[in-house]
């Protein structure tokens, strides 16, 4: 576990629990960086909140961390509509960006964050802590991109980022590591990277339905790959993608995210 997601409290600590017919966000301390919208309703029963960061981006020796819990039987979407800029660290330590969610038996979590920015000398250092309950559903986006500005130096970029994924009895059911440097994708033409997990108890020929649906997406276009991994003990998938730039990325992962849904709702 990373000690930044130990803060107490963190600079964004929101929990939201069921009440009535309505999931409310029942705790809500938001300090600099963050800013949150109060939760926006529609028809159902999910709080859907707007996250956005006034700081500019993540700057070098900067520690940041998150922390989001959903009670029993509470649905809440977290969106946040704009990328994060990683600065270059100018001789600092990189920044180091902690997030822990915690969802509770019978809820449901999205979480969808735009894929980071990289800048040239730029340096991150992330992670994405989960513990899910029983019958439960959570949907993750996680996702980066080189992005070298005109005029800007080169410089060497380094990420290494960690999603990890534990069910209420503390059992690893996912690990993920990534660590990545220009060196590592100089020869080749794709820039942007995401991920998409799909976290919940699978159903006969689910795996089947994902497939055909996004077999049939990626015959729409030559500038993405995607892959599909099934998760131990049928409790979900993992789709990595692969695209030249983050527009081609932001495309091919919401189009991915909205097949998902569809296959949930089969």
């Amino acid at each position: 576990m990373n000690a930044l997601a130990d803060l107490s409290p963190p600079p964004l600590d929101l929990s939201f629990q069921k009440r009535g017919r309505q999931t409310v966000l029942a705790h809500r301390h938001v300090t600099y960086p963050f800013f949150v919208t109060a939760p926006l309703r529609g028809q159902g029963p999910t709080a859907r909140i707007i996250l956005q960061s006034v700081s500019g981006g993540l700057f070098g020796d900067e520690r940041v961390a998150q922390r989001i819990a959903v009670g029993p039987d509470a649905s809440a979407v977290i969106v946040m509509p704009s990328a994060t800029i990683v600065h270059d660290r100018r001789g600092k330590a990189s920044p180091n960006f902690a997030v822990t969610l915690h969802v509770e038996d019978r809820a449901c979590l999205h979480y969808l964050p735009r894929p980071v920015i990289l800048l040239p000398g730029s340096g991150l250092v992330q992670s994405i802590d989960l513990t899910i309950g029983q019958d439960s559903t959570v949907l993750i986006q996680d996702g980066f991109l080189m992005h070298d500005p005109q005029g800007f130096a080169a410089a060497q970029r380094h990420l290494d980022s960690r999603v990890s994924i534990r069910d209420a009895a503390g059992r690893i059911v996912a690990l993920d590591r990534t660590k990545i440097t220009d060196t590592d994708i100089a020869a080749g033409t794709y820039r942007a990277f995401g991920s998409l997990w799909l976290l919940r108890a699978m159903h006969d020929g689910f795996y089947e339905t994902v497939k055909d649906v996004l077999s049939r997406l990626s015959g729409n276009s030559t500038s993405c790959y995607w892959g599909m991994t099934r998760l131990r003990a049928e409790s979900g998938i993992m789709i990595r993608i692969a695209a030249h730039d983050g527009g081609d990325l932001d495309i091919a992962m919401t189009e991915i995210r909205n097949a998902l849904l569809t296959a949930i709702a089969v």
